[in-house]
């Protein structure tokens, strides 16, 4: 049997399609730190368009081979990723479609966990085979089945438009420009006939769409759940801080009331180690007989330091991390989920299987105010078992213990090297700027970083905490570094609600170990977060620093340095009016840039109309086109501008019914009949350009303003071309049903 012809063309579209949803996935690359998913994504994809070409093959019904495709995609989804479920090992089940459902669940949560480039785990992969596969579905079905392959493109930009949706500065310009060849392949191939103009054009519209559309859009990056990215690692949690600070739209990501009222910093886990690269958590397996509804009585705290109970009722909303945030020192918690368990060390509570996102729970703490006098009480004393906390990497650079031992010359006990070493970073020196080490290339926590920290004198709280706690190494005092939430702001909503915390409360703060009282916490960086009582030196009993290189702590603060306590909640209330007016004005330049890329897609078929003429005149004056082509040109100029003619009529027809073509349309209909009946006497086709240009001139000022607008700027022959094409048989079989006279 004779094969149908109309098959080959049906298997180089699919192949095409392959290509172009291949190339265009690849540009995903730029997201994960690995790319074998790529290999199983196109397994997935060759499969189902095989499939559905196989199919194609086989059946004339243009529908069958969708649904083959579809069942070749859930069959191999089950397989791949709910293995077992299946009745028979290929007959999906209820239990394939939970499995499926649990694989959704599980890649928004590690999407919500990761930072990018993200480590493409199994239940990612699921979802882009998954969504891959639909793309080929779909895309089979309008390019091959509907015989409208510029459809296709639609899918396909959405695939390009992820990475400059999810994160700035990502996308992979090479993929963009292998992506629009392999569209412009599927479209010159998918058509009936060769239109370069028309592909070039809307390969052209989707690569502008792909790169200005993103940008109207608010960065996937910017939610509030990217923001645990870089605490849910385990690694270590402070890497990303300084992103997150630094993103433009804040995000709530809890709430918190207290029975005292008050607000608290709270913690999610603390960095110890302290080597030459970074400063990291101890690497401690979690101990499951360190149960939450009892801890241990908080490290080196005597009973004669002044405590108070406290209750903090905590509700996370978008913040997905392995620690929960805390008050410290935490006696108990209650209500979280099973799993939950806290280190003997630094009292964290972490979880290896379970996120903080959506938990609801409450928190028996302790308020520990220690005096000046115990402070002081404490000497210099290290306690056994906290010598750890002074170990500092070899090669430390001597500008760090220099600047140390500079500034703490005055000071005798560790209480007060501690307190100027607090004054010394918040004393006007400094500055507050999340940007300034991403530009001077020092952001992080190594020595080295600290050490340039030192010299140029700006960063956030990252620097200031780890400088004070290396610092405070040198100085024999044992130290940490803590990564939680500042305190937050006061809750507008009430209700039991008393204090919202955002993404910008984000922060890092050192602690101090002294004898008999205990972890103490600090505060070096100029303008955020409060003072406790016994670190503030305009507190009586609080011993100032005299060191001559530290400003007097009465110095009126720079605008970045911490303003007084009492004028705390109207910074607060100007740094919101800051977000929010910085959110508006980011809400307003998304519209205007949507109005910019909608006016400026009104214009793309005004642009392929134009490509189109263009290239015929090329080819026209460089001798390869036809006054058939010509006549072509013709029929889709009038029927830009309304005129109605059909490919039925004969040239001679046309020309009547275009009635102001005048002296140019009657020397290109001479020569289409001349090329038809007499082409050994047929003129250079490069002579009809200018009638074709003096043509269009002709239509142009006999038509309405309104008509003239409509054919500049939505040039009807485009779609008339789309539905039905004007062939060259077409035109060439009209053309000889002319009565020549």
């Amino acid at each position: 049997m004779a094969a149908d012809p109309a098959a080959v063309p049906a298997w180089r579209v699919s192949l095409a399609l392959l290509i172009a949803i291949a190339v265009t996935t690849g540009g995903l690359h730029v997201l994960f730190d690995d790319q074998a998913w790529w290999l199983v994504v196109f397994f997935v994809l060759a499969a189902v368009l095989g499939a559905a070409a196989t199919a194609r093959a086989l059946v004339a019904n243009r529908f069958v081979p969708t649904i083959a495709a579809t069942a070749v995609l859930v069959v191999l989804l089950s397989l791949l990723f709910a293995p077992g479920s299946s009745l028979l090992g290929v007959i999906p089940t209820l239990s394939t479609i939970d499995a499926f459902a649990g694989q959704v669940g599980a890649a928004a949560d590690s999407i919500y966990r990761q930072a990018i480039p993200a480590s493409a785990e199994a239940p990612i992969v699921f979802v882009l085979c998954a969504g891959v596969g639909v793309v080929a579905l779909v895309c089979d079905l309008v390019a091959v089945a509907l015989s409208r392959p510029a459809l296709a493109g639609i899918p396909l930009l959405v695939i390009l438009a992820i990475p400059a949706a999810t994160a700035r500065d990502v996308t992979d310009l090479f993929v963009f420009a292998l992506a629009a060849a392999a569209f412009l392949l599927l479209l010159m191939t998918g058509s009936a006939r060769r239109q370069p103009g028309l592909a070039v054009g809307i390969g052209a519209a989707a690569i502008v769409g792909a790169l200005v559309a993103p940008a109207a859009l608010p960065s996937v990056g910017d939610s509030g759940g990217a923001a645990a990215s870089g605490l849910s690692t385990g690694i270590n949690p402070v890497l990303t801080l300084g992103d997150d600070l630094r993103r433009s739209v804040d995000r709530e990501v809890l709430e918190y009331s207290t029975a005292s009222g008050a607000s608290h910093y709270l913690r999610l886990v603390t960095l110890e180690d302290f080597t030459a690269d970074e400063w990291r958590p101890t690497e401690t397996e979690i101990d499951n007989a360190n149960t939450i509804a009892a801890f241990a009585p908080p490290p080196g705290l005597s009973g004669d330091v002044p405590t108070a109970p406290e209750t903090t009722t905590i509700d996370i909303g978008n913040l997905s991390s392995r620690w929960l945030p805390l008050p410290y020192p935490p006696l108990a918690v209650s209500g979280v989920d099973r799993g939950w368990f806290y280190s003997s060390d630094d009292f964290s509570v972490a979880s290896d299987g379970d996120s903080s996102r959506g938990q609801d729970y409450e928190v028996e703490s302790l308020l520990v105010d220690p005096t000046p006098e115990q402070l002081l009480a404490a000497g210099t004393v290290v306690a056994n078992g906290f010598e750890r906390y002074l170990a500092l990497p070899e090669d430390l650079p001597p500008v760090i213990l220099d600047t140390a031992v500079e500034v703490a010359a005055s000071a005798g006990t560790n209480y007060e090297k501690a307190i100027v070493l607090q004054e010394y970073f918040r004393s006007g020196e400094f500055e507050y700027s999340e940007d300034a080490p991403v530009d001077g290339g020092y952001d992080g926590t190594g020595m080295d970083i600290i050490a340039t920290f030192l010299a140029e004198k700006s960063g956030y709280c990252v620097h200031y905490a780890t400088s004070m706690a290396a610092m405070a190494r040198t100085l024999d005092i044992p130290s940490r570094v803590v990564l939680g939430f500042l305190p937050g702001s006061k809750s507008p909503r009430g209700a039991g609600t008393d204090f919202t915390v955002s993404i910008h409360d984000l922060h890092a703060w050192p602690e101090l170990f002294f004898d008999g009282i205990g972890w103490v916490q600090f505060e070096p960086t100029p303008g955020r977060g409060e003072l406790g009582d016994y670190a503030d030196v305009s507190v009586a009993g609080v011993p100032a620093p005299t060191a001559p290189d530290v400003a007097a702590p009465d110095a009126a603060p720079t605008p970045e340095s911490a303003p007084p306590a009492d004028s705390a909640p109207d910074s607060g209330a100007d740094a919101g009016g800051q977000q929010e007016q910085a959110a508006a004005w980011g809400a307003i330049a998304r519209i205007l840039l949507w109005i910019l890329v909608v006016v400026g897609a009104s214009f793309v078929p005004a642009l392929v109309r134009g490509g189109q003429r263009a290239l015929l005149y090329r080819r026209l004056l460089g001798g390869s086109g036809t006054a058939i082509d010509a006549w072509t040109e013709v029929l889709r100029t009038a029927v830009d501008y309304r005129i109605p003619v059909t490919v039925t009529d004969t040239p001679r027809e046309t020309a009547a019914r275009i009635a102001s073509g005048g002296a140019p349309l009657a020397a290109i209909l001479e020569a289409v009949e001349t090329e038809v009946y007499s082409p050994a006497v047929a003129g250079a086709p490069g002579a009809i350009v200018g009638d074709l240009r003096r043509l269009r001139s002709a239509l142009r000022d006999a038509a309405a303003p309104r008509v003239r607008a409509r054919a500049l700027l939505y040039p009807a022959s485009l779609w008339r071309s789309i539905a039905h094409p004007l062939t060259r048989h077409e035109v060439v079989g009209a053309a000889r049903r002319v009565d020549p006279r």
